[in-house]
């Protein structure tokens, strides 16, 4: 497994040397802004680049190859859930 980035300097380098994507499913989204938030307001890199460290191993364990086996996994780890009500609820964004 590859070492987690230490900056955001870091973890650009480590996103263009593997030309890799992120999604970030509805579920996450607060998990997401608020990591952009930090770094905007506070200069705080740790949370974002966490979340997008996740993010970018949500994204390669979810199995793209169809439509259908992508929607299912999605549904399957929350993905399309409401943040705010997956928050309330206790639910979390898992990995595949």
């Amino acid at each position: 497994m590859a070492r987690t980035p230490k900056t955001f300097a870091d973890f650009i380098e480590a996103l263009r040397s593997r030309h890799a994507r992120v999604i970030v499913p509805t579920v996450f989204r607060s998990n997401y802004l608020s990591g952009l938030k930090a770094l905007s307001h506070n200069s705080v890199t740790r949370m974002l680049i966490r979340s997008l460290d996740f993010l970018q191993r949500y994204t390669l364990a979810v199995d793209f190859s169809t439509l259908v086996i992508a929607q299912e996994q999605l549904e399957a780890t929350n993905a399309f859930r409401d943040a705010q009500q997956a928050d309330a609820d206790g639910v979390r964004l898992v990995l595949p």
